[in-house]
């Protein structure tokens, strides 16, 4: 049994507590002398927070075990007039594809595109300093303003795309090895049932892949990892269901179905999306027969592909295949 361990473990939800900087306080002062007035400035602004897209993140990993983010506040005003520096602005980085929630109004931040920069909680205004107040018939005033609170927000945070490719299939029909040869990622493997637990990811090239759990019978009704692993599968742009090549042609047939019947069971509009057949462990059965089941399934399926982890020709083929989408 061979067993590896996975290092990018798909965190796809998070919650988050944002808080804008405070306002620095306004300062109290007056002109040496005693003759010149009031001189106290302003606090500076609060530091902002951002939200930014960027392409090359795949998972919210760094937001779970973080949750809550403060930006800088902002200085206070000093004599002479001299106006408090803004506290620094905050930028946090999501995938592409992320929404955020907010947990009071529901109201929600799409991020659809790489770059994408919105602020989402202000900072507070600085304080006026004594300056500010001075008047005709007040001209040593000792009134100032403290700096007032930066915007506080809760957000719950969903990655709505986890990958551009989805390895689908029952278990142990050798999406993990596929995923591990492909991008040389560490998903974990073994030779029982829910080895995977959780998506595992790879790069081929600038393509992201996913190994998504395997599911059962019943799967869409809760059995085995259950809707866990049907929701993820929204996710994705194209399918690519394995099926172990080793197994007679009717069981075979059997089992595409049983996957296909319970994505029609969780969401229908799964059966829309494109789908890769891909006929694994070609090295465990002889040529002659290999070629009849390519050939079978090619008369059903728009797309059919067959490799072995051990064929490297069979991958390099694949691979080439993948990197376009």
């Amino acid at each position: 049994m061979l067993v590896a361990y996975n290092r990018r473990m798909l965190i796809d939800e998070a919650f988050i507590t944002l808080v804008a900087g405070k306002g620095g306080s306004g300062n109290v002062s007056f002109f040496p002398g005693g003759k010149g007035g009031p001189c106290g400035g302003a606090g500076g602004r609060g530091g902002n927070i951002y939200v930014k897209t960027n392409d090359s993140l795949t998972s919210l990993v760094r937001y779970s075990s973080k949750t809550k983010y403060e930006a800088d506040r902002g200085r206070d005003g000093d004599t002479f007039n001299k106006t408090g520096a803004d506290g620094s602005d905050l930028v946090l980085e999501f995938p592409v594809g992320t929404e955020l929630i907010d947990h009071e109004t529901k109201k929600v931040i799409a991020l659809p595109e790489n770059g994408q920069m919105l602020l989402v909680c202000s900072g507070g205004r600085g304080g006026w300093g004594n300056d500010h107040f001075k008047s005709s018939i007040n001209r040593t005033p000792r009134q100032m303003e403290p700096g007032f609170v930066g915007e506080k927000k809760t957000f719950k945070v969903i990655m709505r795309l986890i990958a551009h490719i989805g390895l689908i299939g029952l278990p142990n029909v050798g999406k993990s090895s596929l995923l591990n040869t492909l991008t040389k990622s560490q998903a974990k493997i073994a030779d029982y049932p829910f080895t995977t637990l959780e998506p595992n990811l790879g790069a081929l090239g600038k393509t992201i892949m996913a190994d998504i759990p395997g599911l059962i019978e019943g799967a869409s009704s809760g059995r085995g990892l259950g809707t866990k692993f049907l929701k993820h599968i929204e996710k994705v742009h194209i399918l690519l269901h394995c099926i172990s090549i080793e197994l007679d042609t009717k069981q075979m047939m059997k089992n595409y179905e049983v996957v296909r019947k319970e994505l029609a069971a969780y969401n229908d509009k799964l059966l829309e999306k494109p789908e890769i057949i891909i006929l694994t462990r070609s090295d465990l059965i002889l040529p002659k027969e290999r070629e009849k089941k390519i050939a079978f399934f090619k008369k059903k399926m728009p797309e059919v592909w067959c490799v072995s982890i051990h064929d490297a020709d069979s991958l390099e083929k694949l691979s080439a295949r993948l990197s376009k989408v």
